[in-house]
């Protein structure tokens, strides 16, 4: 399959995602910037996250019990068991390009607004970059006081992983050529 055609078969499940509402609503204006694009398209996205994990030890055996892609309030974290871990994830994005030269320079413009944790490794219809935030939170929650200042601390960090989202949409704009 050539990269044309792996795009165009991606952004129709995309299309299809989007029908669906099961994209996360932060991360939509940052993915139809990089699929404008002819040398690249994304394939898969996380805008960040709050989750409340039953962790059974083995990934797989692990059960997500409350997943939020945005900001919460006290009352979404009701009646969470004390078994459970709680987490604030950082987006995450993979992108594929089709020029080598092209999708360095993607990965260097990401690494120069402060996301880290981006990195390149080859795909079989072009280069895989997978960029992802540092925002990062993760406790027992039978360790928590499940309050109003924990609520704020989580917000603190899903706006603060927005505002890079954001950022990164923004410096992209200069990047894109559609």
């Amino acid at each position: 399959m050539s990269f044309e055609e792996r795009k165009e078969a991606t952004l129709k499940k995309l299309e299809y995602h989007l029908e669906e509402q099961e994209v996360d609503p932060p991360i939509i204006p940052l993915i139809e910037l990089i699929n404008k694009d002819k040398e690249f398209f994304t394939t898969s996205s996380c805008s960040g996250r709050v989750l409340i994990l039953i962790d059974r030890g083995r990934k797989i055996e692990s059960e997500k019990y409350l997943t939020f892609h945005r900001t919460i309030t006290l009352e979404d974290l009701k009646d969470i068991p004390e078994e459970a871990w709680l987490r604030v994830e950082p987006f995450i994005l993979h992108v594929i390009g089709k020029n080598l030269e092209r999708t360095l320079d993607l990965v260097d413009l990401v690494k120069s607004i402060g996301i880290k944790r981006s990195g390149l490794s080859r795909s079989r219809v072009g280069y895989l970059v997978e960029m992802m935030g540092n925002v990062y939170m993760s406790a027992p929650v039978s360790n928590l006081t499940i309050d109003e200042t924990l609520v704020s601390i989580i917000n603190e960090k899903m706006k603060q992983n927005f505002e890079v989202l954001k950022k990164l949409e923004k410096t992209l704009q200069g990047f894109i050529k559609e």
